[in-house]
């Protein structure tokens, strides 16, 4: 069920994911993924699509709401943990599905995106 309170807590984990999300892949750790790229070239934009970024991260933090909801979850440390693991678990399958298919990443990328993943989807829980 929508309700005030889950749309504030999708509006919260939306900025938190964006925000976050900025600061680690692009000023922090930009150079690294750039040296972590696979084979494939021309794949990264030269300039972002925004609106497709924030569509993304809306249904990221939906998914993450509703999957703290469906849990139960009712204090931080709760949302934290849970939001750790959905991370995980997500950008994991991402990750090893893609390093399967396609020549975009490399294995050390896809397990360095697995802990800042941890990190922003802890955050955001």
């Amino acid at each position: 069920m929508v309700n005030k309170n889950c749309v504030l807590a999708i509006l919260a984990s939306f900025v938190t994911m964006f925000v976050l999300g900025y600061v680690a892949y692009e000023p922090l750790l930009g150079g690294f993924f750039a040296d972590n790229a696979g084979t494939a070239t021309g794949v990264i934009k030269e300039a972002p699509v925004f609106w497709q970024i924030i569509v993304g991260q809306l249904c990221g933090a939906t998914l993450l709401v509703c999957a703290l909801s469906w849990k139960g979850v009712e204090n931080a440390a709760d949302g934290v943990k849970g939001g750790a693991l959905v991370g995980l678990l997500l950008s994991l399958y991402f990750g090893f599905m893609n390093l399967g298919t396609m020549n975009t990443s490399t294995m050390n990328a896809a397990l360095v995106d697995a802990v800042v993943s941890v990190v922003l989807w802890g955050v955001a829980g």
